[in-house]
């Protein structure tokens, strides 16, 4: 009777932790975008002049990141 009560408890935790785990995944709000599509959508959103997407140039050189791969 114990042994019973005690797997039952323990399913119990686990079926817990399992619905917890699921439930914690579910807050994806979309695919990542870069920061200058960004604040061109909240330029549209907001009704304000689109913001011109920075150039390279001597004081700016074009430098891509280790994770530019994944936005693009």
């Amino acid at each position: 009777m114990v042994l019973m009560h005690k797997l039952a408890r323990g399913g119990m935790f686990v079926a817990l932790i399992i619905s917890l785990g699921t439930l914690s995944a579910c807050g994806r709000a979309g695919d990542p975008i870069k920061p200058s599509q960004a604040a061109i959508n909240e330029a549209k959103a907001s009704k304000q002049p689109t913001p011109n997407k920075p150039v390279p140039n001597e004081q700016n050189p074009e430098k891509r990141f280790v994770l530019d791969g994944l936005l693009e």
